[in-house]
């Protein structure tokens, strides 16, 4: 070998020793990072992993969602899908058609036909043949299951979800309802509020973002169903008071938090399932060109280096999730602390965007592979859970002041009227951190709203903020409770 070669052969052992060496300082320094950070973590009362939170925990003994799944199963097929009963149509700003009362069935129509076609009485006639099956799914309800993943570590052979039948239930139980409200059986409609509200309590423990989002996405259902029975005349204070018993015992607001532990927790078994893993099955399960039965040139890239540079750099990356999620979730806790969900909202946008950008650059992206894939963009599901807490609070306080409204003959000329023996205290409004707005018109009806998402108040203004046609609860300058159209 000449002398050149030799000072190469040197000078690259030289350096692969010195790489290698600073990689393993360098993996000390994170693991060491990563450990206390998980220590401050847990000082704070954090509980990180599955065992902390419980899990797994024994199948529940319950036989309830197995009666709901067979009360789905019985509903049989359609003519008309009640889930295409559009509820609380705004028709302008502030006001919304009753369903109904509309002498026509109004739906969101997959075929024109349909929407010509179908009648009032085609529509309530599925519901009298569905009576046994909707009855099987009133009485699963009484009792929700509080989870339905018992192993959140065992997420590789986790049984799916029964999301779609969750939801053909709520529509179900939807579209009874506003039948019963067409020939105006008010009792049979509040059972079925009733059932919706408890619908929206299946799996409330559950660690899966999938199983809480689909919480709020019912009570919405339930909500709009809401509206429609308080625009019914005939209402006992007895029946509008079960109402709001029902509604005042949710908080929509806890299950953004529930659902992000949850994804944190599902996070950190990833980690650790990924570094029990080879190389070749690391690259295996993120895949796609494995799936097919096919190894690419990138499949192979991936092994060869993504791989192998993801594992060391794991506990960096472990340790940026951890901290992202941390920031979203400290940030979300400060809305119990009367900070408004505008300013919180920002602050979690603004972590994600930071998070965006790590993971979609080129350089940082595979030494942050792992965050990238369990680390959801929740932002929307956080604005849909608190959009729906603010429409239940201003639920809570119109069926309050229907209450007060059977008493009085008349509504209050402020909220506080209606504290202590219609409410316990004036709901709050996420949107502003303070007490929902409301004012009694010179007409006797009245104006009851969130100042919406940009907490600005607009005194009750819900023409559309940005200058559009398009009208509904959240399209305006404020959130407006809206008036009845029938």
């Amino acid at each position: 070998m000449s002398k050149a070669a030799r000072i190469v052969v040197i000078t690259g052992v030289i350096f692969i020793a010195v790489t290698a060496l600073t990689l393993r300082r360098r993996r000390a320094s994170d693991a060491a990072t990563l450990t206390a950070y998980k220590a401050e973590l847990r000082a704070k009362g954090e509980q990180l992993s599955a065992e902390e939170l419980g899990f797994p925990r024994p199948p529940e003994a319950s036989r309830n969602l197995d009666l709901l799944l067979a009360g789905v199963s019985q509903l049989g097929s359609a003519q008309v899908e009640p889930g295409r009963l559009e509820l609380m149509h705004f028709v302008s700003a502030g006001r919304a058609e009753v369903a109904w009362a509309q002498p026509q069935l109004g739906l969101i129509a997959k075929r024109v036909a349909d929407a010509t076609t179908a009648t009032w009485e085609s529509y309530s006639a599925q519901f009298d043949t569905a009576t046994n099956a909707l009855q099987t799914i009133r009485a699963a309800v009484q009792v929700p299951p509080r989870y339905f993943f018992n192993d959140p570590t065992n997420f590789t052979n986790a049984p799916k979800a029964p999301l779609v039948q969750l939801r053909t239930a709520a529509e179900w139980l939807m579209g009874d309802a506003i039948a019963a409200l067409h020939v105006g059986q008010l009792d049979r409609a509040r059972g079925d509020i009733h059932a919706l509200t408890q619908l929206a309590q299946f799996h409330r423990d559950d660690l899966a973002l999938v199983s809480q989002m689909i919480r709020p996405g019912i009570a919405g259902v339930g909500l709009a169903t809401t509206w429609e029975a308080l625009q019914a005349k005939g209402w006992s204070e007895e029946s509008l008071a079960t109402l709001q018993s029902d509604w005042e015992a949710m908080d929509l607001a806890n299950v953004f938090e529930k659902a992000i532990v949850g994804e944190r927790t599902f996070g950190e078994a990833y980690f650790n399932y990924m570094r029990a893993l080879s190389s070749r099955q690391r690259a295996a399960v993120t895949s796609s060109g494995n799936r097919s039965g096919r190894w690419s040139a990138e499949d192979f890239f991936n092994e060869l280096f993504v791989m192998p540079l993801w594992r060391a750099n794991s506990e960096s990356d472990e340790f940026f999730f951890l901290r992202h999620i941390q920031i979203s979730l400290d940030a979300f806790r400060q809305l119990q602390q009367g900070t408004p969900w505008p300013e919180v909202s920002k602050q979690i946008n603004t972590n994600l965007a930071g998070f965006e950008s790590v993971i979609s650059n080129p350089v940082t992206r595979y030494h942050h592979l792992v965050s990238g894939i369990v680390l959801p963009n929740y932002i929307r599901a956080g604005s849909m859970c608190i959009r729906n807490e603010t429409q239940r609070r201003l639920t809570v306080t119109a069926l309050a002041l229907a209450r007060f409204h059977l008493r009085a003959g008349t509504f209050p000329t402020e909220l506080a009227a209606l504290v202590p023996q219609f409410l316990s205290a004036v709901p709050l409004d996420p949107m502003s951190a303070k007490p929902l707005r409301y004012r009694l018109n010179g007409d006797g009806s009245f104006t009851l709203y969130s100042v919406g998402e940009d907490g600005r108040d607009d005194g009750g203004d819900p023409n559309a903020s940005r200058g559009t046609n398009t009208f509904g609860l959240w399209e305006g300058r404020d959130a407006v409770w809206p008036s009845a159209v029938k």
